[in-house]
């Protein structure tokens, strides 16, 4: 793929320059006007077939903008899929314009609703360890659910608890969480105590999945604390080809459950059927708002169903 950026006094002088240096087929992916300059910008991309014989045509050039190339290219995978589709149908159509992810789409659109409940049944109200590491990606609300989850254990079920403070990128992290701590009377430790509690629940929050946190420092957690199960905190309202690469990186660590925040927020259930397939674990709690601990709820199958049916009249074509 080629990706360039061109100039002009206005659009139709750069849309102009656009198809005589990258044909018909270009692609615009952003125009603006760039304010104090009386230049108007446009960025334009064509797919590395197209680009072949143009000047400067390589798809090495995209190399400048990764992220960019990275999402077009998911776009034109996520067409491909859709377009290749054994029926093609309306339904299945309506389903990926939700948010479905095409090969989900595919086994769910003859009986949408059956689907849903065989599956919610295999991810209902997972098991949880006494020990377990919070991982996720940045704003899926991690620190919030090892607080509510806490809180549950302690007022629900009468059980010690204690919270483990790991988050030392986020500015006032660790402070934020022993005022919460004090606020629900739970202890907060920033170090891995020694020796670990026996017979109590320890939940360890962690920084946010990314350029500061990722897989060698989540190994290092679990070699100090080996009997640690990990809850992967997935926001219910992030697509699919965004959750995609983190759970693919925390596919090789002893995950135990997932933990759905901000559930409250969803459109469409189904478009979350993608955590009911394959070798995804169960999920183990849904966080329902941003009260702590009132909008925290164990993952029966009867709140799952509340969930994943919502938005269910879209699919049908029912108002």
């Amino acid at each position: 793929m080629k990706i360039k950026r061109f100039y002009g006094k206005n659009p139709l002088e750069v849309i102009t320059r656009v198809k005589e240096e990258l044909g018909e087929e270009a692609l615009i992916l952003s125009s603006r006007r760039r304010n104090g300059e009386g230049v108007y910008e446009i960025v334009a991309a064509i797919d590395g077939s197209s680009a072949e014989g143009l000047p400067g045509g390589r798809p090495e050039e995209a190399s400048a903008e990764p992220d960019l190339w990275r999402e077009l290219r998911e776009i034109k995978t996520l067409l491909r899929e859709a377009l290749s589709s054994p029926r093609g149908g309306e339904r299945f159509l309506r389903l990926v314009e939700l948010g479905i992810p095409p090969e989900v789409a595919q086994k769910m659109e003859e009986d949408p609703l059956s689907w849903l409940k065989t599956h919610l049944k295999r991810v209902a109200a997972t098991p949880f360890s006494r020990c377990n590491i919070f991982v996720g990606p940045d704003g899926a609300g991690k620190t919030s659910s090892v607080f509510k989850i806490a809180a549950w254990f302690r007022y629900q079920r009468g059980e010690p608890v204690r919270v483990l403070s790991l988050d030392r990128h986020r500015i006032g992290a660790l402070q934020e969480a022993r005022r919460l701590g004090d606020l629900l009377e739970i202890p907060v430790d920033s170090e891995v105590p020694e020796p670990l509690p026996e017979g109590t629940y320890l939940l360890v929050d962690t920084p946010g999945w990314g350029g500061r946190f990722g897989p060698e420092d989540l190994r290092e957690i679990l070699e100090k604390i080996p009997q640690a199960r990990v809850q992967l905190v997935l926001r219910a309202t992030e697509h699919p080809l965004v959750l995609r690469p983190f759970l693919e990186q925390s596919a090789d660590f002893p995950v135990e459950g997932v933990v759905l925040t901000h559930a409250d927020r969803i459109y469409c259930g189904l478009s979350l059927g993608f955590l009911l397939e394959g070798n995804l674990p169960g999920i183990s709690f849904v966080s329902l708002g941003p009260r702590i601990p009132e909008d925290l709820a164990r993952a029966t199958e009867e709140v799952l169903e509340k969930i994943f049916l919502r938005g269910l009249n879209l699919v049908y074509g029912l108002q």
